[in-house]
């Protein structure tokens, strides 16, 4: 997969985690601070990610 968007290894892998969920990038602004993720829709409604650098792994944050 090339991307050419992502800055960081993190980046890549919440970018590379929402595509194989299935999420329409053109609907959402992706945000990056360090190792969080917020993804962010139309309405306003957001959804934190973590990328865990020691697991090679993306989750979501609770709360």
């Amino acid at each position: 997969m090339s991307d050419r968007q992502s800055k960081t290894i993190a980046e890549y892998a919440v970018r590379r985690w929402l595509m194989n969920q299935g999420f329409v990038m053109e609907y959402f602004t992706l945000t990056m601070d360090g190792n969080k993720a917020t993804l962010k829709d139309r309405n306003g409604d957001t959804l934190t990610l973590v990328y865990d650098s020691h697991t090679k792994s993306v989750y979501e944050q609770e709360g």
